[in-house]
Formats: structure tokens, sequence, C-alpha cells
């Protein structure tokens, strides 16, 4: 596992295939998985064209970790930050980092480590639920699948009555897939008159932020008339008061509560899936995950209290991560004129770079394409440099909610791979969708029963 030396010249280079009006945004949007780790061969700090605007991309890990910092000069904005803005509004991941720690004090409590223990009982429930509802010889599209058990989840992470929260969930289940497909588009094609043309597309995108607009608002109202629960995330928001004693509005709560669920439903679905999928390509690594949640389990359900014994699945839900990060692409914005890698950057201009194109970079990790669970061991991980793998952000901004996803992602596939084998359709070639998260796009998974034991 090679370290990226150190550097005291960083190239300033210009991404190739511009377009007229477009600039390089087309090809981004087509086929960015294999463009953008191929700009590293321009320069450290490469400019790129969108629509009419120049973006400064850091394409090495140097100057990945020069962005991140140095969060006051290169601040949460740009394309994809501003973007999020539609639906997030001012939340603790897109906020400015003038507001940032009073709003990270607010939801700090919901991620303690009795809290993550609890939520980790919630996981354990409802993937219990699903494996038990799975039938021998079953076709499943998985992320389908997984994408319903992560809302479940989250959703009674967020609001555990009842009452409230089932019809909130079958909303929140036919809108945000709708208005984050919107929001890629809107990234990526940074022209507004394209998306206010009244197009099936538009119009769509429009009801179904209204739609969660409105749930969001049903159920801080249902909250605020009623008795509610103590210790789910809508009751610590509403409790939650800063050093002077003010609380959230009802807008920031709004924010925070669509920023946890856009973070709980997408990230643990999205690492989840490529865990499951890359496990039935690669026979070695399933038996040995085979053997370890055998010998743990005994074909019980996994709860939280397993997760220390389950190292090796730990490695694969990392290594999962790293190849198919779910947020794939990550802006900023400069906020005074300054530098990056010794080259001017004019304040205003958006700072872009890519957790997938990082993680795939030979001058920080050996054979990078490789899936490999045991770079997360101890020892590996100590050649690495600092924010080599960024899945949830680096910094002062990386997510709170980094280890409670972890923690979910292994308990989830440590339960399912203890009951079932999953096997990729025959015929079907996976290619991965990168929008707003990356995802496996369909993908059709035939269900094979275990025990403990088996080999299969």
């Amino acid at each position: 596992m090679a370290v990226a030396e150190e550097r005291r010249q960083y190239r300033l280079g210009d991404a190739p295939g511009r377009l007229p009006l477009l600039g390089n945004a087309l090809r981004i949007f087509r086929d960015p998985l294999n463009y953008l780790p191929t700009l590293r061969e321009q320069g450290d700090v490469v400019r790129v064209r969108l629509g009419r605007g120049t973006a400064y991309m850091a394409v090495t890990h140097d100057m990945v970790q020069e962005v991140l910092l140095n969060p006051r000069v290169f601040d949460k904005g740009g394309e994809f930050i501003d973007k999020m803005r539609v639906i997030l509004g001012d939340g603790v991941g897109t906020c400015s980092s003038r507001t940032h720690k009073r709003q990270r004090g607010f939801i700090q409590p919901a991620f303690q480590k009795a809290k993550i223990e609890a939520y980790g009982a919630v996981m354990a429930r409802h993937v219990a639920e699903l494996v038990e509802s799975w039938r021998p010889g079953q076709e499943v599209n998985l992320p389908e699948e997984i994408s319903r058990l992560t809302t479940r989840v989250t959703a009674q992470l967020m609001f555990s009555d009842e009452r409230i929260g089932v019809a909130a969930i079958t909303e929140v289940q036919r809108s945000f897939p709708v208005v984050w497909r919107g929001v890629y588009r809107r990234m990526m094609v940074p022209l507004p008159v394209v998306h206010q043309v009244p197009t099936k597309a538009n119009r769509e995108f429009r009801l179904a932020l209204r739609r969660l607009e409105d749930v969001i608002s049903g159920m801080l109202a249902g909250y605020r008339a009623g008795t509610r629960p103590d210790e789910d995330f809508l009751s610590i928001l509403l409790s939650a008061r800063d050093e002077q004693g003010v609380g959230l509005s009802d807008t920031e709560i709004r924010d925070e509560l669509m920023t946890v669920l856009a973070a709980g439903v997408e990230t643990p679905a999205s690492g989840l899936t490529w865990a499951l999928y890359l496990l039935s390509r690669h026979p070695g690594i399933e038996a040995r995950l085979h053997e370890e949640v055998d010998s743990v389990l005994n074909g019980r359900t996994a709860t939280d209290a397993d997760f220390p014994a389950l190292p090796f699945t730990n490695r694969v839900v990392n290594e999962a991560l790293r190849l198919y990060p779910p947020v794939w692409f990550i802006t900023r914005r400069a906020t005074v004129d300054t530098t990056l890698g010794g080259h001017d950057i004019p304040a205003g201009a958006s700072i872009l770079f890519s957790p997938y194109a990082l993680h795939r970079d030979p001058a920080v990790f050996t054979d990078p394409d490789a899936f490999q669970p045991d770079r997360w061991l101890p020892e590996n991980l100590r050649t690495l440099p600092r924010n080599a793998v960024i899945s949830f952000s680096g910094g002062t901004r990386k997510c709170l909610g980094d280890v409670l996803a972890n923690h979910e992602m292994t308990i989830a596939l440590a339960a399912i791979t203890a009951r079932w084998t999953l096997r990729h359709k025959p015929g079907h070639t996976l290619r991965p969708v990168a929008k707003a998260e990356l995802t496996t796009g369909d993908l059709p998974m035939i269900l094979q029963p275990r025990r403990p034991g088996n080999a299969s």
C-alpha cells in the first residue's frame, strides 16, 4: 500500500473534451466513472468547464486534503451542494462553516454511543423481517429490497410515533427517488432555463418535492400538538437548545430531517447493495465471511452487540464503500481569493473532487480496482495517508452518522449472509449508475438458503 509522495510542485491542467455551452458537463454526466479518474493525467488541479463557468477539480490526494482541512476557505457550496439545498435546505450537511458548529451541536446527541446501540436494534429487527420474508429460488431486485429496508429503519429512527410515521414512510418511498434524480439533473446540466420548461420530469420533480415538504410539515405539527416519544430524532431536535438556550425553528428542523432522511436511506442502501453484489462475484471472500458469521451467530439474528465480533464483515463493508462510495462527487466554493496547490483560485469558484476517483488512485492504493477487504486491517491502514478514504467526507465536515451507517451495514450484512446466499442472475450485466448517489441500477439476484456451515 503505497503512500503518496510529498511533492512541492503541483500541476494545473485542463479537462479534455469541452463542448460549446455545456463545457465538460456532458462528459461528466454521461460517463463520470470512466472520465473523472482520467483527469489525474492532466494535473493535480484541473480546470473544468460546467456550462459557462469554470470550476477547479482537486484530483490527487494532497489537493483533496488541502480542501478538506480548510473548510472556511473552501466552504460548502458549488454545483452539487447548491442543488442539494433545494431539498436539504441549510441543514448540517449543506450549511456554511459559519453556522456548522451550532447546527452540529443540535444533532450530536442523536449520535451518542447509547443511541447508536439502540438504532442498531432497530436495524436488526427490520433486517430479520426481511430475511424471513424471502423464499428459496426467489428473484429479487436487490437495490429495491435494500432501499425499502433502510427507508423503514431511518423512518423509525426519525419518527417512532407510528400514527404519523406509517403514512410518512409511504410518501417518502414514492417521492424521495424522484426528487433525488431531479437534483442530479440540475447539478450536471447547470442551465436554469432547461429545468423551468414544463416537461414531464420537471413537473414530477416539483410535485414530489412539494409532497415531501407536506410530509415534514405534517409530522412536525403532529409532534408539537401531541405527546411525543423521547428518543427519536424528531423529538431530540424539538428538545435541543444551543448555549444561549435557543431552540431550532421549524424551518431548521425541516432541513435537518431532510438531511438525515437523505443520508440515512441512500448511504447504507447503496453500500449494503454493493457489498452483497461484490461477495457474489468473489467466492473466496464470501466463504471467509460465511465462516465468521456462522461462528458468531450460529443461525440467530445479528444484533448491534455482535458488531465487535464481526471484524471481517466490517472490512467487507468498508472495502465496498471504498470501491463504490455512495457520495461519489462533492463540491465546495472558494469564499475568498486563494490558492490550491499553489495555483490561483478566484473567490466564488467551485471546487470539485470525487471520492470514487480518489479511492482508485494507484498513487495511494496498490491494485486500487481490486476488492480486497484486508486493506482495512489495522497494520495496513497505518500505511495510508490521512483521508485516503472519504466515503463519509473528511475533516470537520465528516458525516456525523458515519459510525451509525457502518454499524447498520455490518449488522445487516451479517444477518443476510447468515441465512441467504445471493447469486447474480445469469445474463444480467451490471452497469453502475452515478446519479445523486452511486448505485448498481437494477440488480436481479437469485436467493439460495443456507445454514451455518453450508458452503453454498
